[in-house]
């Protein structure tokens, strides 16, 4: 579970705050993504890299996004393109991204309250964010290698079966009127 974030000892936040982050939230469960990778440093030993991702045509809807970030504090870039070997197909989107540990973890303290399809695997990359700093100099050193214990193992492992309820809509053809199974 995610817990209250630092704001939690005000008995309340406004409205307007309130309705921003339930906004968000919506806007992240239904066009997000909420992703954890293992990069490769120069020194060749692995790191997490969590990111929450939105891409989007309306522009209108980034900009907003940004403004909340903004609003929060919490450091973001921008990305313009075409969504690989679909150029020709889509239109040119514009995304939205949170990229780093103490950014995605603030984040998701402020949007988990708000998050329904993707609360799940929000708390799984809480966790791992949250095991990964308490580590040794917040990762992985030549003495230790927080890749390869038992916690980190399960929490990925968590992640990995959560990640595999999502589909690939460049892959996946939908027919009307007929229930989903999973």
């Amino acid at each position: 579970m995610v817990p209250k974030s630092e704001n939690s000892s005000l008995q309340s936040i406004s409205r307007e705050v309130e309705s921003e982050l339930a906004w968000l939230a919506g806007i992240i469960d239904g066009e997000g993504c909420l992703e954890l990778n293992m990069k490769k440093a120069k020194n060749g030993k692995r790191y997490l890299s969590p990111k929450v991702r939105v891409y989007n045509t309306d522009i209108r809807m980034i900009q907003k996004i940004g403004e909340i970030y903004k609003k929060f504090n919490l450091v973001f870039f921008y990305t313009l393109g075409n969504n690989g070997k679909y150029q020709k197909k889509w239109k040119t989107q514009m995304g939205i991204c949170v990229a780093s540990q103490g950014t995605t973890k603030k984040l998701l303290r402020l949007i988990h309250p708000y998050l329904c399809n993707k609360k799940k695997m929000a708390e799984i990359m809480f966790r791992m964010i949250h095991f990964v700093s308490g580590c040794p100099k917040g990762g992985n050193t030549k003495r230790f290698n927080y890749c390869e214990t038992q916690e980190f193992q399960t929490i990925w492992d968590e992640y990995e079966t959560e990640k595999s309820f999502y589909i690939d809509p460049s892959t996946t053809t939908r027919r009307a009127n007929e229930i989903l199974l999973v």
